[in-house]
């Protein structure tokens, strides 16, 4: 039967991460240049229209002004409009720069040969994973009402008949709803678990793949479950180091920053842009860089789970 090692497929990226960690910088780069710079550029030349917005919200304890609240609204559409183009380049950008580095740590895993550019393309591999990604997230969007409707009426119907028994039918109501729920989320898992290796599969066969997934992993939800827990463990402690470096960080600076807040008091938008510039700039290369690692961490196992299982014959009859 076809296996793979949970344990080693949940810590696969912090093999690649130890063999390239050029590349793995290079894709930060990528990130910085490409998506999270220009996303903060645009919201920070936006920035001046939210913070005079909120300087100049009327207090609801006066006495409205129709006219004041008009113009107060058509601000605040303005803003929203420019907002839903930021949205929609975050979106078209995030999934074409996500489809090409987690491309990038796929090849990595599956094509460590493969190092030049650090692992980075533009092609079919990577169009394709982009797409079968998008479909993913619907499908996954599609599921998730289904279940909340199915799950609220089933819900609905348990707690009618169950409030006819009085308090003893209302506590047994009660328990069998949370059954219901506990079964959907675990259907739900389910799900996603089977279709999960669609992405390393569109990769490394350069077509749409999708519901053969669902035929690769039979038999392993048990074994994607486990390592899907050991990678959520792993980035929860990973996660708390990071709060906790950025939580000194801040606290060590934190006079300085309050000194700067006062100063800046009845200052307009302008002044505290140009006062808090470089922490942005600084936050905004941190965090370009921490997504390429989180994004190694991340898809790596499933690379290496697909790898294992399409190694030892799974999918085939």
């Amino acid at each position: 039967m076809a296996r793979f090692s949970a344990t080693g497929a949940a810590t696969a990226g912090f093999g690649v991460i130890g063999r390239a960690p050029l590349a793995v910088l290079a894709w930060g780069l990528v990130i910085l240049v490409t998506l999270v710079g220009p996303m903060v550029a645009l919201m920070w030349t936006l920035a001046p229209q939210f913070i005079d917005i909120v300087k100049t919200m009327p207090d609801p304890a006066t006495s409205p002004s129709s006219a004041a609240d008009s113009a107060m609204m058509a601000r605040m559409m303005q803003l929203q409009g420019s907002m839903m183009g930021v949205n929609l380049i975050s979106w078209i950008g995030g999934t074409l720069v996500k489809a090409v580095v987690a491309g990038a740590v796929f090849r990595a895993v599956l094509q460590p040969d493969q190092k030049r550019w650090a692992y980075l393309r533009l092609g079919k591999a990577e169009l394709w994973l982009g797409l079968v990604t998008l479909v993913q997230g619907v499908l996954f969007m599609m599921a998730y009402f289904a279940v909340l409707i199915v799950g609220f009426i089933l819900g609905l119907i348990i707690f009618l008949v169950g409030s006819a028994g009085g308090d003893a039918g209302k506590l047994v109501a009660g328990l069998l709803i949370a059954l219901v729920v506990l079964a959907a989320i675990g259907v739900l898992i389910w799900g996603v678990l089977r279709l999960s290796m669609a992405g390393p599969m569109s990769f490394a066969e350069g077509e749409f793949r999708l519901f053969e997934s669902w035929t690769f992993t039979r038999g392993q939800s048990g074994r994607l479950f486990g390592m899907a827990v050991l990678l959520m463990l792993i980035l929860m402690a990973l996660e708390l180091v990071v709060y906790a470096v950025l939580g000194v960080a801040a606290f060590g600076s934190w006079a300085g920053i309050k000194a700067m807040v006062e100063s800046l008091q009845g200052q307009p938008p302008q002044a505290w842009l140009h006062a808090f510039w470089k922490i942005a700039a600084v936050g905004t290369v941190v965090l370009s860089f921490l997504a390429a690692f989180a994004m190694a961490l991340v898809y790596a196992p499933w690379a290496k789970a697909y790898q294992e299982l399409a190694a030892s014959g799974a999918g085939k009859s």
